[in-house]
This record gives structure tokens, sequence and C-alpha cells, in this order.
């Protein structure tokens, strides 16, 4: 199965700015939950994509230590992975 490459940039494949970019997107959903909380919006919120990113995070914060850690994940892949990711 052939998937999209989305990491043409020499930023998009630097661990440290992949993990500041998933932080940016947590943060923006927590924001987003937060006022759908607040102010009762009642606006549907999806709990794979956060969790999805949580898992990212973790792999690629072990991987900056040790680039062995999660073989079968490649920063390449990870990268494309969170440039996909679409949350409400």
């Amino acid at each position: 199965m052939l998937s999209p490459r989305l990491t043409n940039c020499t930023q998009c494949a630097d661990i440290p700015s992949l993990i500041e970019e998933i932080d940016c997107k947590i943060t923006e959903m927590a924001v987003n939950l937060y006022n759908n909380t607040v102010f009762m919006l009642n606006r549907s919120f999806n709990n794979e994509t956060i969790s999805d990113l949580l898992h990212y995070r973790r792999i690629l914060t072990y991987k900056y230590c040790n680039p062995n850690y999660g073989g079968s994940y490649t920063v390449n892949m990870i990268a494309s992975k969170v440039k996909l990711l679409k949350f409400k």
C-alpha cells in the first residue's frame, strides 16, 4: 500500500521539531476541548487523534535518545502521519 510522504522540508524530519509540532496540536486540541466544556458548545471531539499524537510523541521522545527504539516506526513515517492527522 502506498502512503503519501509529506516530509520534503529538512525541518519536518527533525525529531525536536516534530515533538514541538505535536505539542502545538495537542495544545490546540486541549483548548478546543476546554472551550467546548466551558461554553457548552456540544461539539464532537476525536479522542483517537489525541491518543495517536501522544503515542507518536512518546515514540519520538524515546527515539531521540535511542535511535533503535520503535523499529517499525521511522521518523519519516511518524512525520507524515502527524501532518495528515486532522482534528475538529
